[in-house]
């Protein structure tokens, strides 16, 4: 098999392609050990469609078992998580991981003075795998 970057990634799901308004909204959970692969680093990618009105904050958090999440420290994260505003149609955003000890990472959206909000998704590249090519089932 060539050496590629689909051999050494794996892309999830982080959040749906809806529209949001006022409220905290948790992203899909991000297993780093999905089929056994044991990923050391996740990249964020974030994608808008039409953004009417709002303020969309973006943040990260992780956990050790999937019950108890907290704010994934500043050292943790590379670029910035964005907040996401009217002027932000059509936008891509890119955020980084570097995973500790914690096996599971989500995206948490806060949304705040919306009446119609905006449409965004995000899926999770994970890389740096403990096998090559990594497992996809």
């Amino acid at each position: 098999m060539r050496d590629t970057l689909y051999t050494h990634s794996l892309s999830r799901l982080a959040l749906t392609s809806v529209a949001r308004t006022n409220g905290t909204v948790n992203g899909t959970t991000i297993d780093l050990g999905v089929y056994g692969n044991d990923f050391r680093t996740a990249l964020f990618v974030i994608t808008t469609g039409a953004i009417t009105d709002g303020t969309h904050v973006i943040t990260l958090e992780h956990s050790s078992d999937n019950s108890n999440w907290s704010a994934v420290p500043a050292g943790r994260i590379q670029g910035t998580a964005p907040s996401i505003g009217s002027a932000d149609d059509n936008v891509v955003f890119d955020v980084g991981y570097i995973v500790g000890t914690e096996q599971y990472v989500r995206l948490v959206v806060t949304t705040s003075g919306a009446t119609t909000g905006g449409i965004f998704s995000a899926v999770a590249v994970l890389g740096q795998a403990s096998s090559s090519p990594v497992a996809r089932a």
